[in-house]
């Protein structure tokens, strides 16, 4: 399996579904300007500290497809996964889009997951490569249910890149940490955020 990765609790909680964890490449998939540094110092210690087999950065440039307007970005993502899978004798892509329980989003991405799919199959014909899927577990889940399955897995939230002291002076990452933070006071996941209390995480 190649794990899409980029330093976020979606990615950090679909990586950690993997099981065994070895059984994964964490492929960075880059992000906007602000944040590629963060973002990628982040998906490296996570995929360290759940044990996925090594981490790639992507072969494309990153930037390209965070910059692209409407679903073009996504689809030029998946395309550049499957290739990456392709390369590395890989039958899965684990991709962990999260649409906050849109219903309308939610068909979005499940069409476009399907439709680069299709076309990685028409690619794929006439080489030795595996038919490859793209899983999406996390699609389906409202912000709560995601946060629910971060405490159940005990996930290291702390690691994610909204939470490093440099990410203080970026709007979206407070944006994210607002957003995550306050869903794991209610849940009674606040311990994730201490990296003291999780030293042990998987």
């Amino acid at each position: 399996m190649l794990a899409i990765v980029d330093g976020g609790l979606e990615s950090l909680v679909a990586s950690m579904l993997v099981d065994p964890p070895k059984r994964a490449i964490a492929w960075f998939a880059g992000g906007p300007p602000d944040q590629i540094e963060l973002r990628r110092s982040a998906a490296a210690s996570q995929a360290d500290l759940i044990g996925l087999e090594s981490a790639v950065d992507s072969i494309c440039d990153s930037v390209l497809w965070s910059a692209l307007p409407g679903g073009f970005g996504e689809a030029t993502l998946l395309l550049a996964a499957l290739a990456q899978a392709a390369k590395l004798d890989r039958s899965r892509v684990l991709w962990p889009r999260h649409v906050a329980g849109d219903l309308n989003d939610m068909l979005d991405a499940a069409d476009r997951a399907l439709l680069v799919h299709r076309i990685g199959l028409i690619e794929l014909e006439n080489t030795e490569s595996p038919n490859i899927r793209i899983d999406t577990p996390l699609i389906d889940l409202t912000d709560r249910q995601l946060v629910e399955l971060a405490v159940d897995l005990d996930a290291p939230v702390w690691s994610c890149w909204f939470e490093q002291p440099q990410a203080v002076d970026i709007p979206a990452a407070q944006r994210e940490k607002a957003r995550w933070e306050d869903l794991l006071k209610e849940t009674g996941g606040q311990r994730l955020l201490s990296r003291d209390l999780n030293a042990d995480a998987p």
